[in-house]
């Protein structure tokens, strides 16, 4: 590497280095359950099949890569906690700085992602669990109509 090249490196490292979550603002799988319990936003940005396959249940969905087009939908948050999470702790980050930009003041990352939720032994949803639950919703339905008539 040439001294140039040497320079260049050192200074996107510094850069890198004063962009992104600090450390107070990671938060981990365990803690996160528990801030969402008490009805913080867990806000999930993996693409849409992958939160389908499976998702921490009431959780948000929107995938990183929309996120700046559905900033909108979460205005109501732009003041309140928001915890993000993806698969491993990668993209996270990267939308922590874009709704930092976006004027949202309590955001955190839950660090490892979902894989660490998991692991943790932490509530997911799968797909097969949300049909089964729609289907004893309907059937319950069902039942309150046949009784009313």
């Amino acid at each position: 590497m040439t001294g140039i090249q040497g320079c260049i490196v050192a200074l996107a490292a510094l850069v890198l280095v004063g962009c992104g979550p600090k450390e107070d603002q990671f938060v981990d799988s365990k803690a996160a359950a528990e801030r969402q319990a008490r009805g913080e936003l867990l806000l999930d940005v993996r693409e849409a099949d992958d939160y389908k396959e499976f998702h921490i249940p009431n959780s948000t969905n929107i995938p990183y890569g929309r996120l700046e087009y559905r900033l909108a939908e979460l205005e109501p948050y732009k003041a309140k906690p928001i915890m993000v999470i993806d698969h491993s702790g990668l993209r996270s980050p990267r939308a922590w700085e874009q709704l930092k930009k976006a004027g949202f003041s309590q955001v955190s990352v839950v660090t490892g992602g979902i894989a660490e939720w998991r692991k943790a032994g932490l509530p997911v949803q799968t797909l097969e669990m949300q049909l089964e639950q729609e289907r004893l919703q309907r059937e319950q339905e069902q039942e309150l109509v046949e009784e009313e008539e």
